[in-house]
């Protein structure tokens, strides 16, 4: 059974001490965002048409999003020696379930890392959605925009919730064990690093939940187990959504932190993560 350790801020371990990332995330928010949008691949990956050879740049939202209603006019990439480009396709892959709708894998032709590089990407219209746990579909506001995180960064955290039992109806790939999942959203689809394989026990053994009581102290959770993994049966395939299975989660407590420790996950392009402490805002 996990522990539940009350602490404060200045008694974290050394592997969860970390720089924040620069995304706070806002999905309670009536006002769509662009959470990350980060270059996953370089002339690696293909769309349902055909066509090969291409980049992939996930883009997250805060909000679920339609998905009658994505399309690849949907986007513009601007790339940093002024020129602009549109996608080939849009996808909801591999995050294709009912409760993983925050992510467009959007696929084409963006640049190239000795040349031009793609610098920022907008929304130009025709997106709907809703704020998770809402079901009203809204329209996103035109020319959202977002710079674009560079092929060789390190992957990161750009989102964290809980999941309500209405968000678990029919998620085959639900936590098994515990009572209580935490939905962490990555920047790219993530495997193990340095293998490439499915997350392993070291994941599990390193991720941390740090809550809040309504009293002002803090409890910090480590995981039975991640879920949402291993997707689609191939590694190369996994997507930016992990489940952190809890158990004991406080009533009241509120969900603050999460917090993994270096080296354990690669994105697409193999480069490792670097410490993460991601405040939930």
């Amino acid at each position: 059974m996990a522990t539940a350790i009350l602490v404060s801020s200045s008694l974290l371990t050394a592997s969860q001490a970390v720089a924040t990332p620069k995304t706070e995330p806002s999905y309670r928010s009536n006002q769509a965002q662009i959470l990350s949008a980060a270059w996953g691949t370089n002339n690696a990956s293909s769309c349902p048409s055909g066509e090969t050879g291409l980049d992939n740049i996930p883009v997250v939202f805060n909000w679920f999003l339609r998905p009658s209603t994505i399309d690849e006019s949907d986007f513009v990439f601007t790339r940093d020696d002024g020129t602009t480009v549109s996608p080939t396709c849009a996808l909801i892959f591999p995050p294709d379930e009912r409760n993983e709708r925050q992510t467009i894998n959007v696929i084409g032709d963006f640049g190239d890392p000795g040349s031009a590089r793609p610098a920022t990407v907008t929304v130009t219209g025709g997106l709907q959605g809703h704020p998770i746990g809402k079901k009203l579909w809204r329209d996103l506001p035109p020319n959202l925009t977002h710079e674009v995180v560079q092929l060789e960064a390190a992957p990161f955290i750009v989102d964290a919730w809980m999941l309500t039992p209405e968000l678990l109806k029919r998620d085959k790939n639900r936590c098994t064990v515990g009572t209580a999942s935490v939905r962490v959203v990555w920047s790219n689809g993530m495997t193990a690093y340095p293998t490439g394989a499915v997350l392993g026990q070291p994941v599990v053994d390193s991720y941390r939940a740090i809550f809040r009581l309504p009293s002002g102290q803090r409890v910090v959770l480590a995981p039975l187990a991640v879920g949402d993994i291993n997707d689609h049966d191939k590694p190369f395939l996994e997507d930016n959504m992990q489940d952190l299975c809890l158990q004991d989660v406080p009533r009241g407590a509120v969900l603050k932190q999460i917090t993994i420790g270096a080296n354990l996950l690669q994105d697409p392009n193999g480069d490792p993560n670097g410490p993460i402490r991601f405040r939930v805002s």
